[in-house]
Parts: C-alpha cells; structure tokens; sequence
C-alpha cells in the first residue's frame, strides 16, 4: 500500500464585489521571506585623499603664478613710468632754459 500525500483544500480569502468566494493556495499566506539586509557602505576617513592634495596643490601654483604675472606687469608699468617721467623732465628743463 502506497502513502499518498492528503490534499490540502484551498483557503478562503474573501469575497469578491459580486459576493462570489475567493480561495487561494494555503501555502500564500506564509510570512514573507525577506532578503537580509543590505550593509552600509564603508565610510572613509575625513582626511585629505591623494586627488584632493592634487587638486589644492595645483590651484596654489596656478595662484601663484597669476601673482607673479601680475607682479612683473606692475614692475614694467613702473619702470616704464619712472623713464617716462625722466625724459618729460630733461624736455621741460630744455624748453626753460630756451633751447
């Protein structure tokens, strides 16, 4: 004699809006089965990284830079000045004196 496995009947779930009985498998109303959770990702250290030392470096050699341009710009602007003041000067005395 073979065991044959009894049948579940189904469960009723309800009525639907026509008043007619809803049945499912007796199985779906199991608890749900959750994925485990997800872990946070790692957080880095609030340190500087090799990229943002790279970056800082690089704007304070641009900044720099532009600084002495400017400086070497204000230089000749002066001497250019100065020259320019030397010569209006030898002109002027030229013209007091009557040459």
């Amino acid at each position: 004699m073979t065991h044959e496995p009894e049948a579940t009947p189904p469960v009723l779930l309800g009525t639907d809006t026509f008043g007619r009985p809803v049945y499912g498998h007796p199985l779906a109303h199991q608890a749900p089965v959750y994925a485990p959770p997800v872990p946070a990702p790692a957080r880095r250290s609030p340190g500087l990284s090799t990229g943002r030392v790279a970056v800082l470096a690089g704007a304070a050699v641009a900044v720099s830079l532009a600084l002495a341009v400017s400086l070497l710009a204000v230089a000749v602007s002066v001497v250019a000045l100065t020259v320019c003041l030397l010569i209006l000067r030898s002109v002027w005395r030229d013209i007091q004196k009557g040459r």
